[in-house]
């Protein structure tokens, strides 16, 4: 006869859950205090509020504020160049047309993206008048794969778009070979990999262009806003008129060079985000020492594998730690009631994602636009699909007990899903 413990029953069925998180919160993200705000924050926005100038003074110049930050983000990042936008989304649109020169009219050919990313991945891609060409995965980072990059190019092919997911870095060394043999431009996304490094270098100054996203959960963030980092000279001028309705950099207010959009910022969120960069390394470095701490721990417990990190990632940004979940050694419950029973235990997972390719959104594109949207074989995202649990950064942001707390209660799910409890 199986003995129950009381300690067993799962809260999602009553019991009592291993964290109550009314009396003990997670840490709040972003992180902040009187401290701070009364020697950095609140200074550098009286500031801007006192200077009369909240956003771009004159065409095509950033205000004080957001020039000062996209210049110090792009050294942080090792690139010549940079500039702010108002979200990762419109970032990494700019990124597109800058890099491609496109002017959104018309489709120019196809640009190979993941199947397992955020949605503006692709839209991004297809806004600018661009095919998509969603690939596979690399099994253990789930990080553009380069072998399926390869196999889906042809002769429409422009441009390849890695994604940094969860805060690792792509195989970015295998993706510009591929990229150099066949004459292709690299956009990188890199809204979840603030700090992240190839070999000793920031991602986002490894393609052609970089997109950053400033976003509320963000390892880097003033609640919204994002920045395209570079080093080629005549991307950032595209990128400058782009974002400024199309204006020539230095030239008149009504004088339109090309067609472009309202994509400026304001000075406000720059003064934010100057503070916060200088906190940006010992975060990493906590998130990366905890990350390292949950991994061992989680060794110890069949069915669940930590991320892995690939010997090219000298930096994992660690926005998201995300772990598979294998069902059968579980009782056979699914991700989704092993995401449920943990959230009820007071760990606030969240489940990975589900192939891009297969949402409503692109599916109404491929059916109502014929050859814009192409898929390609992607079998280790197949493998991995439904498995995904997600810890995110700002759980990671914790102390060695929180991370006790998360170890526990998926040790207590899996006794509790092996007995019936």
């Amino acid at each position: 006869m199986i003995i129950r413990r009381k300690s067993d029953s799962l809260a999602v069925h009553g019991g009592a859950p291993v964290r109550d998180v009314a009396t003990k919160p997670w840490p709040a993200w972003p992180h902040v205090s009187e401290e701070e705000w009364e020697q950095a924050i609140g200074p550098a926005l009286k500031d801007v509020y006192l200077s009369s100038v909240e956003a771009d003074p004159a065409p095509n110049k950033p205000g004080p504020k957001a020039g000062a930050f996209a210049d110090a983000f792009a050294r942080y990042c090792g690139t010549r160049y940079g500039i702010m936008t108002p979200s990762g989304t419109t970032a990494l649109s700019l990124a597109i047309q800058a890099a491609l020169d496109a002017t959104g009219l018309d489709d120019r050919g196809e640009v190979i993206v993941p199947d397992y990313t955020y949605v503006a991945s692709a839209s991004s891609v297809l806004l600018a008048g661009y095919s998509v060409v969603f690939a596979d995965i690399h099994p253990e980072t789930f990080t553009l794969d380069p072998y399926s990059v390869e196999a889906a190019i042809t002769d429409r092919t422009v441009a390849i778009l890695p994604v940094h997911v969860a805060g690792h870095p792509a195989d970015m060394d295998a993706i510009n070979r591929i990229a150099r043999k066949h004459g292709l431009k690299v956009i990188e996304d890199c809204a979840q990999a603030h700090g992240a490094e190839v070999n000793g270098h920031k991602v986002g100054s490894l393609g052609d262009a970089g997109a950053y996203s400033f976003q509320a959960t963000k390892n880097l963030t003033a609640g919204e806003s994002g920045a395209v980092i570079t080093n080629d000279q005549a991307i950032f001028e595209r990128v400058q008129r782009i974002r400024d309705m199309g204006r020539q950099p230095g030239g008149k207010r009504w004088e339109y060079a090309t067609l472009g959009w309202n994509y400026r910022t304001s000075d406000y969120l720059a003064a934010i985000l100057q503070v916060r960069l200088k906190n940006l390394d010992e975060q990493s470095a906590h998130r990366n020492a905890n990350a390292a701490f949950l991994t061992e721990r989680l060794r110890e417990i069949e069915g669940i594998t930590p991320p892995h990190t690939m010997p090219w990632a000298t930096r994992h940004a660690y926005h998201l730690y995300a772990i598979l979940y294998h069902a059968p050694a579980f009782g056979g419950h699914s991700r989704d009631e092993f995401v449920d029973a943990l959230r009820a235990e007071g760990i606030p997972v969240v489940a990975g994602y589900s192939p891009l390719s297969q949402t409503q959104a692109m599916t109404s594109v491929a059916t109502k636009h014929p050859g814009r949207i192409r898929v390609v074989a992607r079998p280790n995202l197949e493998a991995i699909e439904g498995q995904a649990v997600w810890v995110t950064q700002d759980m990671l942001m914790g102390t060695r007990q929180d991370l006790d707390d998360i170890v526990e209660a998926i040790a207590k799910v899996k006794r509790s899903f092996n007995v019936g409890i």
